[in-house]
């Protein structure tokens, strides 16, 4: 009797549990995906924060630019110098943001990539 009932157990356990299994793993993975993009945004606001007081040191710096521009240059070296630093001072921070906000990066750092290959992977 217990070598009939053996097999139609596993069979309803396949047939059955697994699936569900397999559902939740999936759900678990969408949660943790979420928490991470949840996170990402936390970050960003931070970050925004963090800008706000660059900005303001940023006022710090222009008082040497200030004395920069009162050295007596030619107009146009005055102007280059000017330009130059307000460049640094415009791309500088915009590439480090969109290097440190990317959701590529966010997905490898978390490992969520992992989990949602795991996931997909197993049929």
């Amino acid at each position: 009797m217990n070598k009939l009932f053996g097999p139609l157990l596993k069979m309803a356990f396949r047939a059955l549990i697994e699936p569900t299994l397999r559902r939740a793993k999936i759900r678990a993975v969408i949660w943790y995906i979420e928490l991470v993009q949840g996170a990402r945004k936390s970050v960003m606001v931070l970050g925004a924060l963090i800008f706000c007081v660059i900005i303001m040191a940023g006022g710090a710096v222009l008082i040497p630019l200030a004395l920069c521009l009162f050295m007596p240059w030619q107009p146009s070296t005055k102007a280059l110098v000017g330009c130059t630093v307000g460049a640094i001072y415009l791309l500088a921070p915009l590439i480090v943001a969109m290097v440190l906000m990317s959701e590529k990066r966010w997905m490898h750092m978390t490992r969520a990539d992992l989990l949602v290959k795991d996931v997909l992977n197993k049929h």
